[in-house]
Order: structure tokens, then C-alpha cells, then sequence
């Protein structure tokens, strides 16, 4: 903790202790060169808030709680990245909390979270149903729903417009002459998956081709789930495209490809979702559809600090566009 005192800081910045305290906590606009002046005076003095202090005043720390599924899943990986780079502009720490797709583990960590007095709660769910999970949320923790958005949930969210994203693949398989598209989901219960399934049927039907619910595989979203769901679409015949719902599922679909030497995209084109880099240097490189999950999760920080801070901020909800890169893989 620094020696230097917020008394100091105002002194060399040229303001009041109060202008220090709304710089630091956020509490009203300070005009942006006043503002950098008590930051440069921060730097200069090494001063750095006693944020201890405020939580006993408070009864709330400068803490917000995020609990995601899989940690291992890079798009989640991404989504922390841009969570934790904007709090830590607003001076606010991260806790991370995974839950392995498991609910009662998700009811832990919102308790934990809780008991440890956050700010505010980012919640990627497990759940199926806002219901699962509402006994579990106080009412005066703000949170903001990312990515998933369980069932008859009524409060604010942050995800991707999935439905769409979906069916823009979709038809464009179409149009290069795929007619049996084998679709491999995540688990069924989220409402990305809903979503997404949605999309597939929807450019199915567009076109005039009728939905064989034989060709829809629910995977489990980890690579175990695609390859098993490759496995088993490959029995079926005239398979000649599939569109896999996350990245994990993909590498899963890609390996039994490769393993039995199915050819990408002579014997079956291939789009996923989720674009990274190691989608650039697969042979053939991956068609995908990216979504933003840095900017998502900005985008929930953003979304949650005005609930926070703000006692009527009104709709926060946002879905942010995909767009579809094609390379080798169709």
C-alpha cells in the first residue's frame, strides 16, 4: 500500500479530495484534463487506493464476480481477456469461477461470490431456466448475463445474434450445392444452441429442403462431443457438409475426419463457429463464423459498471453481429 494519502494526491493534481475520490470511485463526471492531472499525480506519488477501507464503509467490495462454463474453451478465454482488461482500467479486480458445465457448481460460486460481498456478477450459465438460478442472485448484486441467456431470464445480457449467424452459413452451403448439411449442437438446454439450431432449420426450409432431424447431433461442447457427433453423421448417406455449433466441437469433427481420412472439403465441407488462430493454419484452413469475444466482454463490463453505478440504467441488453470468413473448408 502506498505511503502517499489522497490529501497529497489532490495537492499536486491541483483539485480537492473530493475530485480524487470521484476519479477513483467513479461517483461523478470529472472533466477528462482534470481527470488525467489526478491520475499523473497518482503515478507520480505511487498512490494506489485503500480499497480495503472503502469495503468496510461500503459493506461492498471493488470485486466483480465472473463464473463461466469451461475455461479450457478459448472463446471463454477471450471473453475473461476482455473482461479483465476494461475493469482493470476502472480499477476494479477480477474473480474467476469455473463450473465445468456443472449447475450446483455454478450455485456455489454465486454463493461464494456473494458471501464475499462483489460489486457485481458476470454470468456465463449453465442453466437451462432463470429459475434455476434466481433463488441463488441477490437482488441488490447487479449482474449481466454473457454469451448464454437462460430461459425466461429478466435481466440484462450480452451474446452474439446467433440465429442469424447460423443461417447465413447455412444458406451459403446451399447455394453451393450441399442439400444434406449435418449440424452438430452444443447441449440443447442453452439457448445459444436453441438459437443456432434455429438458424439451421430456418435456411433449410428458405431453400426448400426438408429438416432430417437424423442429421442434428447434440455434442456435449467439448472436442469429445464433435468427434463422437462426426462419427455417427457419417452414417448416414449423402452426407456432404456440416456446420459445427462451437470450436472445441470442430477440432473434435476435424480429427475423425482426418483420422479416416475423409477429405476437407471434397468429401465434406466444414464451417464452424468460433474463429482463432489455429483455424488459419489447419489443412484446409476453416471456414468460421467469428464473433467478437473480447468485445463481448468489454461490452458486459460496460453493461454492468452502469448498473452499478447508475440507479435507473435502463436496458443494457446487446447482441453484437457475427461475420462468416470462408476459407479452404467449403
Amino acid at each position: 500500500m502506498s505511503t502517499s494519502s489522497i490529501r497529497e494526491v489532490a495537492t499536486v493534481a491541483g483539485v480537492s479530495t473530493a475530485t480524487v475520490s470521484h476519479v477513483i470511485n467513479e461517483t461523478r463526471f470529472v472533466a477528462d484534463s482534470t481527470r488525467q492531472r489526478v491520475i499523473d499525480a497518482m503515478a507520480e506519488l505511487d498512490y494506489t487506493p485503500n480499497f480495503a477501507a472503502k469495503t468496510l464503509r461500503s459493506q461492498q467490495t471493488s470485486t466483480i464476480g465472473l463464473v463461466i462454463p469451461d475455461i479450457s474453451n478459448h472463446f471463454f478465454t477471450s471473453v475473461v481477456k476482455g473482461i479483465e482488461q476494461h475493469l482493470n482500467q476502472k480499477g476494479y479486480q477480477l474473480l474467476v469461477g469455473n463450473t465445468d458445465e456443472n449447475l450446483e457448481l455454478e450455485i456455489g460460486k454465486l454463493k461464494t461470490f456473494q458471501a464475499q460481498q462483489v460489486s457485481g456478477i458476470i454470468l456465463a450459465s449453465s442453466a437451462e431456466s432463470y429459475q434455476d438460478i434466481e433463488p441463488y442472485i441477490d437482488q441488490k448484486t447487479p449482474a449481466i448475463y454473457v454469451d448464454r441467456i437462460p430461459d425466461g431470464t429478466t435481466g440484462d445480457y450480452i451474446s452474439v445474434e446467433n440465429e442469424k449467424a447460423v443461417y447465413d452459413a447455412v444458406q451459403l452451403l446451399i447455394e453451393r450445392g450441399h442439400g444434406r448439411i449435418g449440424m452438430v449442437t452444443g447441449i440443447n438446454t442453452l439457448s445459444t444452441t436453441q438459437e443456432r439450431i434455429k438458424g439451421y432449420r430456418k435456411a433449410l426450409v428458405h431453400s426448400g429442403i426438408s429438416v432430417d432431424e437424423n442429421l442434428i447431433f447434440e455434442g456435449d461442447s467439448k472436442f469429445t462431443g464433435g468427434y463422437q457427433a462426426a462419427e455417427k453423421l457419417l452414417t448416414k448417406p449423402d452426407i456432404t457438409a456440416i456446420f459445427v455449433a462451437n470450436n472445441l466441437m470442430t477440432i473434435g469433427v476435424c480429427t475423425y475426419l482426418k483420422e479416416h481420412k475423409i477429405a476437407i472439403p471434397d468429401d465434406v465441407a466444414i464451417i464452424g463457429f468460433d474463429d482463432y488462430e489455429w483455424a488459419k493454419i489447419t489443412d484446409p484452413p476453416l471456414s468460421v463464423i467469428k464473433q467478437p469475444a473480447e468485445a463481448m466482454g468489454e461490452k458486459a463490463v460496460e453493461a454492468l459498471l452502469c448498473k452499478i453505478k447508475t440507479d435507473d440504467p435502463g436496458n443494457q441488453s446487446f447482441r453484437f453481429p457475427t461475420e462468416l470468413i470462408l476459407r479452404g473448408s467449403c
